[in-house]
């Protein structure tokens, strides 16, 4: 998952500052880090039929 990481203390500041609570912005940021991980997945599977 090299190069798709998030910043996740910064994630976290700027979401606050932005008026989320600190658990809703964590869950949602998590989310989003375990989307952007299976799409990285599914992106580097061969297509069927390789």
């Amino acid at each position: 998952m090299a190069g798709l990481d998030l910043d996740m203390p910064a994630a976290l500041a700027t979401a606050r500052e932005m008026g989320a609570s600190g658990w809703a912005a964590a869950e949602l940021l998590l989310a989003m880090r375990m989307g952007l991980a299976a799409g990285a997945a599914a992106h580097r599977t061969d297509p069927p039929g390789s």
